[in-house]
């Protein structure tokens, strides 16, 4: 999901939810996300939503999924992501069974119980109500219709060839500043919340609910799109002036991947590891939260004024 006020800028200038990132976070795991893709087996002629499409970067992989008898509508809240989709779907093969249209997770812009599977990829940890968001998605399933969430959980990265300690005391700064930082007038953000999708979707009233995930693993020599992915992460996880992590730590952070010969990234026997997830469950009409979305949604509008 792209944004249009990006909030967390790195060393470089660099939005990490920007067009530009996405686009090159997107390729660095581009064979990751085609298994995952893969493996919620989609079924050909169906009709789904791309919930926080962004940019359309996963459009053709799930068009190839669902084949020219399907559909597919993007929503996002990003004018700028969706004209982006627009271009990039413009000429391909599946130009005709894409369509884009601006919205709020909470409120998608089809009928209730019309839709075979909703997908949401990298949205999850920016609601603040998780469970709200999926039990309002699930009323556009149909009977026995899908929702497939991905997203990440930072708590799993880990560079091999770091100071435990070090990476444990940025991680835990970041974390801890994620519960803080709401007060301080910044949005929402759960970097941690993959491995709290299957809890958010049992309780939101989804059943036959699935966890799968995806151990990525890289080493010396990197590409170029996983080289800036890992820049861009290590710069975002002391942005904001990393108010909870000690200066000192801060600084030995930054230094650590600085171009240049002591760069840790060009390390002999550099690894890096991380665990991204994909859970999806089935829609029960039945099931009743003790929520209400009313005021939720009426809140959440303001965004798209």
């Amino acid at each position: 999901m792209a944004v249009n006020d990006p909030l967390h800028i790195n060393e470089g200038g660099l939005p990490l939810n920007a067009i530009e990132w996405l686009e090159t976070h997107h390729r660095s795991k581009m064979s990751e996300r085609e298994q995952m893709i893969r493996d919620i087996h989609f079924k050909q002629g169906s009709y789904i939503v791309d919930a926080g499409c962004g940019p359309g970067l996963w459009t053709p992989l799930l068009a190839r999924a669902i084949g020219y008898q399907g559909q597919i509508l993007g929503v996002d809240i990003s004018p700028e992501a969706l004209v982006t989709a627009h271009k990039r779907a413009q000429g391909k093969w599946y130009e005709s069974i894409v369509k884009y249209k601006r919205s709020l997770l909470e409120q998608l812009p089809v009928a209730p119980s019309s839709v075979d599977l909703i997908f949401s990829a990298n949205v999850s940890q920016y609601l603040p109500d998780p469970v709200s968001t999926f039990a309002a998605m699930g009323r556009h399933l149909v009977p026995g219709g899908r929702l497939a969430i991905k997203d990440i959980d930072f708590g799993t990265m880990c560079f091999h060839s770091i100071d435990p300690a070090l990476q444990a005391s940025v991680y835990q700064a970041r974390e801890c500043w994620e519960r803080l930082r709401v007060d301080d007038g910044y949005a929402f953000e759960d970097s941690w919340v993959g491995s709290k999708l299957a809890g958010y979707m049992r309780t939101a009233g989804f059943e036959e609910v699935h966890e799968q995930s995806y151990r990525i693993v890289r080493h010396a020599t990197l590409s170029n799109d996983f080289r800036v992915y890992l820049q861009g992460i290590a710069e975002w996880f002391v942005c904001e002036g990393a108010p909870l992590l000690k200066p000192a730590d801060r600084t030995r952070w930054l230094q650590l991947f600085e171009e240049g010969p002591s760069c840790v990234l060009d390390g002999n026997g550099f690894t890096y590891e991380e665990t991204e997830y994909v859970v999806t469950g089935v829609w029960n009409k039945n099931h009743s939260t003790a929520r209400h979305f009313d005021m939720h949604i009426s809140i959440l509008q303001e965004v798209l004024v």
